[in-house]
Protein backbone atom coordinates (compact mmCIF):
# COMPACT_ATOMS: atom_id res chain seq x y z
CA UNK A 1 0.00 0.00 0.00
CA UNK A 2 2.72 2.22 1.04
CA UNK A 3 4.22 1.81 -3.11
CA UNK A 4 0.30 3.19 -4.12
CA UNK A 5 0.75 6.20 -1.85
CA UNK A 6 4.42 6.90 -2.76
CA UNK A 7 3.13 6.82 -6.94
CA UNK A 8 -0.18 8.65 -5.86
CA UNK A 9 1.08 11.51 -4.39
CA UNK A 10 5.24 11.70 -5.59
CA UNK A 11 4.74 14.86 -7.68
CA UNK A 12 4.32 16.37 -4.26
CA UNK A 13 6.76 15.86 -1.32
CA UNK A 14 4.82 18.12 1.03
CA UNK A 15 1.76 15.71 0.52
CA UNK A 16 3.56 12.43 0.84
CA UNK A 17 5.28 14.09 3.90
CA UNK A 18 1.21 14.63 5.51
CA UNK A 19 0.49 10.83 4.03
CA UNK A 20 3.22 9.15 6.20
CA UNK A 21 2.93 11.62 9.22
CA UNK A 22 -1.09 10.68 9.17
CA UNK A 23 0.34 7.04 8.84
CA UNK A 24 2.24 7.03 11.26
CA UNK A 25 0.48 8.41 13.81
CA UNK A 26 -2.73 6.46 13.33
CA UNK A 27 -4.78 9.20 12.31
CA UNK A 28 -7.09 8.57 9.73
CA UNK A 29 -8.76 10.86 7.26
CA UNK A 30 -12.96 10.92 7.40
CA UNK A 31 -13.02 13.53 4.36
CA UNK A 32 -11.73 16.05 2.64
CA UNK A 33 -9.75 18.34 5.20
CA UNK A 34 -11.52 16.25 8.54
CA UNK A 35 -8.13 13.80 9.96
CA UNK A 36 -9.16 12.16 12.99
CA UNK A 37 -6.99 10.19 15.58
CA UNK A 38 -9.71 7.86 17.25
CA UNK A 39 -12.52 10.73 17.52
CA UNK A 40 -10.54 13.44 18.49
CA UNK A 41 -10.04 15.93 15.31
CA UNK A 42 -7.21 16.70 14.53
CA UNK A 43 -7.16 20.83 13.28
CA UNK A 44 -5.29 21.08 9.55
CA UNK A 45 -3.32 23.74 11.51
CA UNK A 46 -1.75 21.94 13.92
CA UNK A 47 -0.84 19.24 11.68
CA UNK A 48 0.99 21.63 9.13
CA UNK A 49 2.58 23.41 12.10
CA UNK A 50 3.92 20.25 13.21
CA UNK A 51 5.50 19.12 9.84
CA UNK A 52 6.45 22.46 8.81
CA UNK A 53 3.60 22.66 6.10
CA UNK A 54 0.63 25.09 5.22
CA UNK A 55 -2.61 24.23 6.79
CA UNK A 56 -3.83 24.12 2.88
CA UNK A 57 -1.42 21.70 1.71
CA UNK A 58 -2.61 19.36 4.49
CA UNK A 59 -6.05 19.81 3.12
CA UNK A 60 -5.15 19.53 -0.27
CA UNK A 61 -3.91 16.20 0.75
CA UNK A 62 -7.02 14.79 2.35
CA UNK A 63 -8.83 15.79 -1.12
CA UNK A 64 -6.46 13.95 -3.32
CA UNK A 65 -6.61 10.91 -0.38
CA UNK A 66 -10.25 11.42 -1.22
CA UNK A 67 -10.33 11.29 -4.68
CA UNK A 68 -8.96 7.90 -5.04
CA UNK A 69 -11.32 5.16 -4.13
CA UNK A 70 -8.36 3.15 -2.52
CA UNK A 71 -6.36 5.62 -0.97
CA UNK A 72 -9.88 6.44 0.46
CA UNK A 73 -10.78 3.67 1.73
CA UNK A 74 -6.83 2.68 3.27
CA UNK A 75 -7.14 6.05 5.14
CA UNK A 76 -10.60 5.99 6.38
CA UNK A 77 -9.76 2.87 8.39
CA UNK A 78 -6.57 3.36 9.69
CA UNK A 79 -6.57 4.04 13.87
CA UNK A 80 -3.67 4.39 16.13
CA UNK A 81 -2.05 1.19 17.30
CA UNK A 82 -2.25 2.66 21.51
CA UNK A 83 -0.15 4.09 23.78
CA UNK A 84 3.47 3.70 23.86
CA UNK A 85 5.06 3.06 27.22
CA UNK A 86 8.86 3.67 26.08
CA UNK A 87 8.91 7.14 27.38
CA UNK A 88 7.32 6.28 30.61
CA UNK A 89 9.86 3.41 31.44
CA UNK A 90 11.48 5.16 34.27
CA UNK A 91 8.21 5.83 35.84
CA UNK A 92 7.05 2.07 36.52
CA UNK A 93 10.38 0.57 36.22
CA UNK A 94 10.57 -0.89 32.83
CA UNK A 95 13.06 -1.98 30.62
CA UNK A 96 13.79 -1.19 27.11
CA UNK A 97 14.93 -2.95 24.22
CA UNK A 98 15.70 -2.05 21.01
CA UNK A 99 16.60 -4.47 18.43
CA UNK A 100 17.44 -3.70 14.83
CA UNK A 101 17.76 -6.75 11.79
CA UNK A 102 19.49 -6.88 8.46
CA UNK A 103 16.34 -7.81 6.98
CA UNK A 104 13.14 -6.43 8.22
CA UNK A 105 11.23 -8.65 6.36
CA UNK A 106 12.83 -11.77 7.84
CA UNK A 107 10.78 -13.93 9.58
CA UNK A 108 10.65 -15.37 12.81
CA UNK A 109 12.67 -12.21 14.35
CA UNK A 110 9.97 -11.27 16.90
CA UNK A 111 9.25 -15.14 17.97
CA UNK A 112 12.69 -15.35 18.38
CA UNK A 113 13.42 -12.16 20.55
CA UNK A 114 10.39 -12.42 22.85
CA UNK A 115 11.20 -16.44 23.36
CA UNK A 116 14.93 -15.23 24.36
CA UNK A 117 13.54 -12.26 27.01
CA UNK A 118 10.56 -14.88 28.05
CA UNK A 119 13.93 -17.56 29.02
CA UNK A 120 15.27 -14.91 31.52
CA UNK A 121 11.73 -15.19 33.46
CA UNK A 122 11.16 -11.21 32.68
CA UNK A 123 7.61 -10.24 31.84
CA UNK A 124 7.11 -8.45 28.62
CA UNK A 125 4.36 -5.58 28.50
CA UNK A 126 4.78 -4.33 25.02
CA UNK A 127 6.22 -4.71 21.64
CA UNK A 128 6.24 -2.41 19.10
CA UNK A 129 7.46 -3.05 15.76
CA UNK A 130 8.02 -0.64 13.15
CA UNK A 131 6.84 -0.63 9.63
CA UNK A 132 9.65 -1.26 6.83
CA UNK A 133 7.67 0.84 4.14
CA UNK A 134 7.99 3.54 6.61
CA UNK A 135 10.92 3.98 8.75
CA UNK A 136 14.09 4.27 7.06
CA UNK A 137 15.55 2.13 9.73
CA UNK A 138 12.92 -0.25 11.40
CA UNK A 139 13.07 -1.66 14.49
CA UNK A 140 11.81 -3.58 17.09
CA UNK A 141 11.20 -2.54 20.71
CA UNK A 142 10.49 -4.57 23.53
CA UNK A 143 9.67 -2.65 26.51
CA UNK A 144 9.95 -5.25 29.58
CA UNK A 145 8.55 -5.12 33.51
CA UNK A 146 11.82 -4.55 34.51
CA UNK A 147 15.72 -3.73 32.86
CA UNK A 148 16.87 -6.27 31.25
CA UNK A 149 20.56 -7.25 32.26
CA UNK A 150 23.78 -6.46 30.27
CA UNK A 151 24.17 -10.06 29.33
CA UNK A 152 21.08 -10.08 27.17
CA UNK A 153 22.42 -7.95 24.53
CA UNK A 154 25.20 -11.13 23.60
CA UNK A 155 21.88 -13.76 23.53
CA UNK A 156 19.81 -11.64 21.28
CA UNK A 157 22.27 -10.82 19.45
CA UNK A 158 23.38 -13.99 18.66
CA UNK A 159 20.07 -14.28 16.92
CA UNK A 160 20.22 -15.17 12.74
CA UNK A 161 19.52 -11.59 11.22
CA UNK A 162 20.02 -9.25 14.05
CA UNK A 163 22.29 -6.60 13.06
CA UNK A 164 22.18 -4.55 16.55
CA UNK A 165 20.86 -4.57 20.06
CA UNK A 166 20.54 -1.61 22.24
CA UNK A 167 19.19 -2.21 25.99
CA UNK A 168 18.22 0.98 27.72
CA UNK A 169 17.78 0.66 31.37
Amino acid sequence: MWRTIVDHLSESPQRLKVAEAIVRHGFHVESPGVIKCGEIRIPLKSLGTALGIDRRTVRATTEDICENEELCEFFSLLRPAGPSLEKVKDVFGYGVVTIFVESPGSPGILSEVTSMIAGYGIPIRQVLAEDVAIYQDPCLKVITEEPLPGKVIETLADIRGVRKVIIDK
